[in-house]
Parts: C-alpha cells; sequence; structure tokens
C-alpha cells in the first residue's frame, strides 16, 4: 500500500484547520475554509507524487517506464524486438517482375514485404521478405505465406522457406530480470557472469546457461532460450553468437546453441464438478502446465510427476482424476543439463 494512500485533500485541510489558533469562522463554505481548501488539494496533489518516488527508486517488474531509466544507469537497454525474414521462390512467365514492397500474407493476416524486386528468368525467381513488424508470431513456417496483396500479371504460383529471426520487444518482467542480475552478479573479466550478460543483451534471448571449461581449457558453452524458455531459431543463435564474439576475451573459444527441447505429455482421465466444460479446463491445465515448465529452464532438471497431478487438481472444476501418466508414465521425468522441458501433447478425457 502506498504510504501516503490514507491522505485525502478533506483530511489535510481539516489538519490546517485545527491549528488556526485565532477566532476565525472556519465552516464549509467560510472564507477561510475556502482559502484552506486549494492549498489542502496541492499539498495532497505532491503528497501522492511522492509515493511516484517509491516506484522510481526502487524498481521492479511493475515499475514501468522507470526501469528503463533504471536499466540505463547499468549500461543496459530493453530490447526492441527484431523483425523475421524468410526467402521466397516464385515461379510463373519467363521475364515477369514481381516488385520491390510487394505484400504477402499468411491465411491470418500477418504480413511481409518483398525487400527487391525479382524478374523471374527461365521461369524462376528468388526473393527475401520482411515481417511489417516486429514479433516472435511472425516465424512463419514453410509454405504458409500464401496470400498476395495484389495480383502480379505472370506470377503463377510461390512457396517461402521458414521465416526466422522474429523476436518479441523485453517484457518489463525480462528487463526487471537482467537488472537484478546485473546488480547481483555482475561480470567482470570474462567470467560466467559476463558471458550471460553478454547473452542476455540479445533480441531474442529470455535465458541462458554458461559451463565454464565445458570442453577442456579455455573452453565457454552459452546455452540459449527464448522468452518463452523454449528453443530458439537458427538466425537468434547466430546472432548471439557474433555479438558474444565482439566481447569475450582473447583466446577464449565459445559455443553458442540453443538448447533442445524436451516434450512433456500429459494425459488423464477427470472427473469434472457439474458445469464444468472440459475444453475449458483443459487449457487452464495447459496454461498452468507451461508457466510450470518454463520455471525449470536451467533451474531444475526433473519434471515431478505429483506437481502436475497438483496442477491438474487446482484447476477450478476439476474433482478428481485417474490414469495420469507423464510421457506414458507416472514417475518423475528427468531433463538432460543440455535440455529444457516443453509443452507436448496433452490428452484429458
Amino acid at each position: 500500500m502506498p504510504i501516503f494512500e490514507q491522505e485525502t485533500p478533506e483530511a489535510i485541510k481539516g489538519r490546517i484547520l485545527g491549528r488556526m489558533t485565532a477566532g476565525l469562522q472556519t465552516r464549509e463554505g467560510s472564507f477561510t475554509n475556502d482559502t484552506v481548501a486549494p492549498v489542502a488539494f496541492e499539498l495532497w496533489r505532491i503528497l501522492m507524487t511522492l509515493d511516484e518516488l517509491i516506484t522510481a527508486f526502487y524498481v521492479d517488474e511493475n515499475s514501468g517506464r522507470y526501469l528503463d531509466d533504471h536499466a540505463t544507469l547499468l549500461g543496459l537497454a530493453r530490447k526492441v524486438g527484431t523483425r523475421a525474414y524468410a526467402e521466397i521462390q516464385f515461379a510463373g512467365r519467363d521475364g515477369t517482375m514481381v516488385p520491390e514492397g510487394t505484400v504477402f500474407l499468411t491465411d491470418a493476416g500477418l504480413e511481409y514485404t518483398l525487400l527487391y524486386p525479382v524478374t523471374l528468368r527461365y521461369g524462376q525467381g528468388t526473393g527475401y521478405l520482411q515481417a511489417a513488424d516486429v514479433g516472435d508470431a511472425y516465424n512463419a513456417d514453410a509454405g504458409e505465406i500464401t496470400r498476395i496483396l495484389r495480383n502480379i500479371p505472370g506470377l503463377e504460383s510461390w512457396v517461402n522457406e521458414a521465416a526466422q529471426g522474429g523476436t518479441d520487444p523485453e517484457s518489463d518482467q525480462a528487463l526487471y530480470q537482467r537488472i537484478d542480475q546485473r546488480r547481483k552478479d555482475p561480470g567482470t573479466s570474462g567470467n560466467e557472469a559476463h558471458y550471460k550478460e553478454w547473452a542476455l543483451e540479445c533480441e531474442g534471448v529470455g535465458a541462458c546457461k554458461v559451463t565454464g571449461l565445458w570442453d577442456g581449457p579455455g573452453t565457454v558453452r552459452v546455452l540459449l532460450v527464448g522468452y518463452d524458455r523454449q528453443p530458439i531459431d537458427d538466425e537468434v543463435v547466430d546472432s548471439c553468437a557474433a555479438h558474444i564474439q565482439t566481447k569475450r576475451p582473447v583466446g577464449a573459444d565459445v559455443t553458442v546453441m540453443s538448447a533442445e527441447g524436451t516434450a512433456i505429455n500429459v494425459s488423464a482421465k477427470l472427473l469434472l464438478e457439474d458445469g464444468a466444460s472440459l475444453p475449458e479446463v483443459e487449457q487452464a491445465f495447459k496454461d498452468s502446465l507451461a508457466a510450470y515448465l518454463q520455471e525449470l529452464a536451467f533451474e531444475e532438471y526433473t519434471v515431478v510427476y505429483a506437481r502436475i497431478a497438483a496442477l491438474l487438481m487446482s484447476i477450478a472444476g476439476v474433482e478428481d482424476y485417474t490414469e495420469l501418466t507423464v510421457n506414458g508414465g507416472t514417475g518423475n521425468i528427468p531433463i538432460m543439463e543440455t535440455m529444457v522441458p516443453v509443452p507436448g501433447e496433452v490428452v484429458l478425457l
């Protein structure tokens, strides 16, 4: 609770009037009361502003714009996100030109723009697309960009390679974690904390694990995951590796790679409470499972069967369950050190 929340203009005005010792009339509507009222209101506004200073000086993930100011003091900056890029293959009448700026779309309406004009030779041509905006949502699979904003005579078909490299802007929570990491474990002289700082400076990197001497003297391994604590694509890995190469000490042999994902599949038979909807229960459980698995990434290396059972029972509408299996069994699931658990198939009956 803000320390001045209990203050009101009326309370401040009452205290001011109570300190007056002269025999002045102070009732509502009197000259003295009307004179003191605006002063009390302005004092109240100042007190409300002082509450904001607590958020500014003692930042956490709820401090909003003050996080960016505090990050600047530590030499950090919020990651603004990156656009996805994709190669696209055209087919059609020889000599057809696909103009620069031609807009292509996925069925979901995500837009991509052709970066350079492409003229078909022998009925074929290769171009490069850029996503209309930053974000992980633009990392489309091969063949997903199926529509064009306007028809081009002579262009008969096209197919895109997978779009990669799109990352979301850094969230307040992720930025605060980097600020907190910098304060508690500052990097210095190329130690493991330093490699962690360098990795987390890169767009699309949400967490990492650094292992020194992992393959002998002078070697360093940096494992990466995205903001969702899941494996990331090669473009983000390559970008991070290039960034670390500009920072690392001379002579260090650095290997940067994405962590691999271990799918966690869950199935169970449920007894639902009256009025509960199975699709809603299933979606709520998937959300809880994803949150739990994110907590484990690079922190713990066992998916606990009993924890998943507890998650299932915590979902509104679930009265009981039977035949709960995790990856086909009823035991804990160990996770290798180069892997992170990711949500797999969830089957609730």
